[in-house]
This record gives structure tokens, sequence and C-alpha cells, in this order.
């Protein structure tokens, strides 16, 4: 059964430094640009802050699904791109790829829907930082490693940015488009290359397999947390 997989919202990065007083923004093209331009900043020992949002994705199914409905902010763009698209948030089901307050936050639009979550991921510490938006959706607790939401709408464990992260498997016209979330990036390049920097961090290893295992999958597409889309075939 053949569905298809749309950005609702874009990722972007809106990066600043402090300066006297003031917030100056860096002009970027884009999420990754963005990224690049906050650790500049930081290396030249500046102040500097980001605001990263995610890509929000909409799956269409038998039902509708809002995949990382994303910060707060997001909130109102995303709920009127789904009624551009003729669709009432009300109507739809939420699934979320883990629970950091950058994915989960803009739920307060999505009151009392079913939302998939694994399991790992409501029992982490930093949940309770959103515990008030998860406890107004409906949770649909996932086990294990690996599942059905629904046909031609599967789930694996992606840990590794986190222990419960979920990559979401869509089976389109146009070939598997994976939904990875924050299991891919932080920049385009380093999963051209499946390659991450030696000084990564603790979770390089763990990223590295499950890069390899997405690849396996032979995806038409997969779909980054805070980069574009990438096509792979």
């Amino acid at each position: 059964m053949a569905h298809s997989v749309e950005i609702l919202l874009p990722a972007q990065r809106y990066v600043f430094a402090l300066e006297d007083g003031r917030a100056e923004p860096e002009h970027v093209s884009s999420s990754a640009e963005g990224f690049k331009a906050y650790k500049r900043l930081q290396a030249e020992g500046k102040i500097a802050g980001m605001v990263a949002m995610p890509n929000c994705c909409l799956i269409r199914a038998d039902d509708d699904y809002v995949v990382d409905p994303g910060l707060m902010m997001q909130g109102a763009p995303v709920t009127a791109s789904l009624r551009a698209r003729g669709i009432e948030p009300h109507a739809t089901k939420v699934i979320l790829t883990h629970t950091h307050f950058d994915h989960v936050q803009a739920l307060i639009e999505f009151v009392q829907r079913e939302t998939y979550v694994h399991e790992i991921e409501l029992e982490a510490p930093y949940a309770a930082i959103e515990q008030g938006v998860l406890d107004m959706v409906r949770p649909i607790k996932l086990t294990g490693e690996e599942g059905e939401i629904a046909p031609g709408v599967r789930w694996i464990l992606t840990p590794g940015h986190s222990r419960g992260l979920i990559s979401i498997l869509v089976d389109t016209d146009d070939g598997l488009v994976v939904i990875a979330s924050d299991c891919v990036g932080p920049l385009p390049e380093y999963f051209e290359k499946m390659e991450l920097p030696e000084n990564f961090g603790d979770e390089r290893r763990e990223l590295l397999t499950q890069w390899e295992r997405i690849r396996a999958l032979d995806p038409y597409m997969v779909i980054p947390g805070h980069n574009p889309p990438v096509v792979l075939s």
C-alpha cells in the first residue's frame, strides 16, 4: 500500500551573537549553514545563540500522521499548513520520533490526539521537561525494536541521539521514505560520506551503525531532523 510523505514545515536554524547588548543575527541560506555559523561564532569566543526548528512531516495514509510537531512556535504554521491541505489538526494522529523539547512542544496544538512514541522516550529524564504537553495527548506506547503503526507505515528503533529514538519507514510510490529525525545529522555531508568527526561524542559509533542500517533498507529518501531530505535513489 503506497502512501506519501510531505514536509509541513522545513527545518530552520536562527543564529545570533550578542554584541554590546544587541542580538546580531547571522544571515544563512540553510539550516546546515546555520549550524556552521553557530559553531564558528563559538570558536571565535562570541556569545552565540541558536534556535533550531526540526522538520515537521505529514504522512498521508489511511489516516494522516503528523511527525514531530516541533517547537512551540511551530504550532501555528504547522496547523495552518495542515488546513491549507484540507486537513483539520483534530483529525490527525501524531508520531514522535523522540521526546526532546524541540520535537514535542507543539503538541499543544494536538490535544487529545493519539500519539505514537516509544516507551523508552516517555521514561527518559528529559521527557519531564515537557510533561505538561505530553499529558495533553493520548500516548500509544511503542515497545521493542520495531513494529507497524499502519499498513505501509512502520518504525524501527534507531538509538544514538537518544535511547528511544525511532525512525519511521513509509512505503510510497517513489520507494521507501525513512523519516530518520535526529538519528541523521547534524550536517548533510556527514551522512553523505557516512562519517562523523572522531571527537563527535560518545554516540558516534552508535549513530554510524544506525546509518548503515538505514542505508541497508535501500530507501528512496531519508529525512533528517534538522536538514533537508536526502534523495538516495
